[in-house]
């Protein structure tokens, strides 16, 4: 689909700012570009992937039999087909869209690094063109999709949140816009729970100020996610551990105030009832 932009979205210096994902993508792209000159070789010798024949076919042949082997879920084929396409066609009006459906096929393939590398690739090459934001969004989602979970690295989870934030900064109008922001908040509360997880860690080892630098940079960081009320009823706690009555007042007072119906507010209320104050 067509988003009107007017400017071209500013490009940075991915050699200052590369995350570690982008630093592997970078390597991916090298051996992408050496995969697709070997597929020059083999689209001369009139064979591909699994025996799919392109010798002699039309620019609009071999893109169609692209796209019709990964409407039929026949994934190697279309990447051959489309690859083999982009490498020789570079100037076909639909050359753009050949190169998003090459990172679909890698989406729905699972090989969602790759799928990342591939639209990330479109949507700084054509940062005006009809697919940018949905190659920018796609990026994203590739990345949402290989987070894992909270006890583990997040390194996933934050370049999901660092491409859908370029999303909204570049295509404030798009259609991707609201799920990016879902996609952007559902990350946000993933890295919050880490650093509560972190913090609890902290406090069973009896490393109680690690453990209140951990659950406060929750709150300072992660505001408005799921994992504030949580925080606070830890850092209640660890404050009554160590007996700082007037923190654990004032973070108690805060969990009332603020989350008057959460499970935490009734905890909270449980503990001050039965301790007597």
């Amino acid at each position: 689909m067509q988003i009107n932009v007017y400017t071209e979205a500013p490009r940075t210096d991915r050699g200052l700012t590369m995350t570690a994902a982008e630093r592997r993508m970078d390597r991916m792209d090298s051996r992408m570009h050496l995969r697709k000159a070997c597929l020059l070789l083999i689209f001369a010798a009139a064979c591909a992937s699994g025996g799919l024949r392109l010798a002699g076919l039309t620019a609009d042949e071999v893109l169609a039999l692209g796209l019709e082997r990964a409407e039929n879920r026949k994934w190697d084929d279309a990447i051959a087909a489309l690859e083999a396409f982009t490498f020789q066609f570079p100037t076909h009006p639909r050359y753009q869209e050949a190169r998003f459906k090459l990172g679909d096929v890698y989406f729905e393939k699972r090989e969602f690094i790759t799928a990342a590398a591939e639209f990330a690739r479109l949507a700084d090459d054509y940062p005006g063109g009809a697919w940018a934001d949905d190659a920018r969004f796609k990026v994203c989602e590739s990345y949402m999709r290989v987070s894992p979970r909270p006890q583990l690295d997040q390194e996933y989870t934050r370049s999901a949140i660092e491409h859908c934030e370029s999303l909204l900064a570049y295509y404030p109008q798009s259609e991707f816009a609201e799920p990016a922001r879902a996609i952007i908040e559902q990350m946000r509360d993933k890295l919050a729970t880490k650093l509560l997880l972190v913090g609890e860690h902290y406090f069973k080892r009896r490393a109680y100020d690690s453990a209140i630098l951990s659950f406060s940079d929750v709150l300072e960081s992660y505001p408005n996610t799921d994992a504030v009320p949580k925080a606070l009823l830890r850092l209640f706690r660890t404050y009554e551990v160590l007996g700082y009555s007037d923190e654990a007042r004032d973070v108690r007072e805060r969990l009332l105030t603020e989350f008057p119906s959460s499970q935490e507010a009734r905890e909270v209320r449980d503990i001050t009832v039965a301790s007597g104050r």
